[in-house]
C-alpha cells in the first residue's frame, strides 16, 4: 500500500485537468461516505430507540443534564 505522502507527490505531477477530475471524484466519494455514515447513525439511533436507551426532551435543562452525564 502506498503512503499518503507518495500519493500526494503523484497528484502534484498530474495535469490541471487530471487534478480537477480527481477533485470531482473525491467530492463524490466523500459525499457517498458521508451518506453511509448518516445511514449508520440513523440505524444506531433506531436501535437505541427500540431498546429504550434513546430519550427525547424539549426541556433544555434536562438536555444539558443528559449531555453532562455522558
Amino acid at each position: 500500500m502506498k503512503k499518503f505522502a507518495d500519493i500526494v507527490e503523484q497528484v502534484k505531477e498530474l495535469s490541471l485537468q487530471e487534478k480537477e477530475d480527481l477533485h470531482d471524484i473525491l467530492d463524490h466519494i466523500l459525499a457517498d461516505d458521508r451518506r453511509k455514515e448518516i445511514l449508520q447513525n440513523h440505524k444506531e439511533s433506531l436501535a437505541e430507540l427500540k431498546s429504550g436507551k434513546l430519550k427525547f426532551s424539549s426541556n433544555p435543562e434536562a438536555l444539558l443534564k443528559a449531555i453532562n452525564k455522558e
